[in-house]
């Protein structure tokens, strides 16, 4: 994973899918996490972004996916687990290729992977905005999708 530590200080380069499915999109959390993020995870050496997220589908919740394509690219800096990260991310819009798989079907799911519980959820979109969502500039991205590509520098609590 393309991910290290200097000091307190943390880089990451993560991937993303956006998932939208009936004016719903899939969002996830750890068990002990109190906030919600984008389904995705840690690119590797030598994977292609793209590769990375089809990846990570697979492994947290067996399903395969359509990247449709590149939305944003994010500089983003914020605190958690007392680390300061500097955190690159691709967002990619994603489609399930089993249109008819029961993760359509229960607006709350889990899996496992490894040892650790993740729960996935169906979230309206105009419900956005009452939840703990991180990086919060998603709450009001997803609902106005650009054709284009965007690069967002953004740093969560300013």
């Amino acid at each position: 994973m393309i991910c290290f530590d200097r000091d307190n200080n943390r880089f990451n380069f993560r991937i993303a899918g956006v998932a939208i499915n009936n004016n719903k999109l899939l969002l996830h959390r750890l068990e002990k996490d109190d906030f919600w993020a984008l389904p995705g995870g840690r690119n590797e050496f030598h994977e292609f972004s793209e590769k990375t997220l089809i990846r990570e589908m697979q492994e947290e919740i067996n399903e395969d996916i359509k990247v449709e394509r590149l939305l944003w690219v994010v500089e983003d800096f914020f605190e958690f687990d007392n680390k300061n990260y500097h955190e690159i991310s691709f967002y990619y819009l994603m489609n399930f290729i089993n249109e008819g798989s029961d993760i359509f079907d229960e607006e709350e799911f889990f899996r496992m992977e490894g040892d650790t519980k993740i729960i996935f959820r169906w979230f309206e979109l105009d419900d956005l905005i009452n939840i703990e969502l991180y990086p919060t500039f998603i709450k009001e991205k997803v609902v106005n999708l650009s054709n284009n590509i965007e690069h967002i520098m953004h740093i969560d609590g300013q």
